[in-house]
């Protein structure tokens, strides 16, 4: 589950550091947002192949109910957090078929932070 908060992540790691910490917040809901896209593999791999690209929308889905979140794509060297990601198209989703892989392909509506501040 992707959050904005530290819930999905064993905390016991974390305990010098403040929880209310953005940059915490921000790391830990990257990590959540990475591995929820890599348990989709799973997920599909282990599916039907009739019912693959169903359950491969509806995950993908679920992961746009919490989008936009603390979640970013450093796209340059000059700042950590110029694009954040706010939706996934599911209608440009494709998944690429192989023996023993579910490797797929999503595309990312992103917006730069400093341009909606201007």
């Amino acid at each position: 589950m992707i959050t904005n908060d530290s819930s999905c992540v064993n905390m016991e790691f974390f305990n010098q550091i403040d929880n209310d910490d953005l940059n915490l917040t921000t790391f830990v809901s990257n990590i959540s947002f990475i591995d929820n896209l890599c348990n989709i593999c799973e997920i599909i791999i282990n599916t039907p192949q009739e019912q693959q690209m169903k359950i491969f929308l509806n995950e993908l889905n679920k992961i746009n109910k919490v989008l936009p979140s603390n979640i970013y794509v450093p796209f340059t060297s000059e700042s950590i957090r110029n694009y954040v990601i706010v939706h996934i198209p599911v209608t440009e989703a494709k998944i690429f078929r192989t023996k023993n892989r579910a490797p797929y392909l999503i595309t990312l509506e992103v917006i730069r932070i400093d341009e909606m501040t201007q």
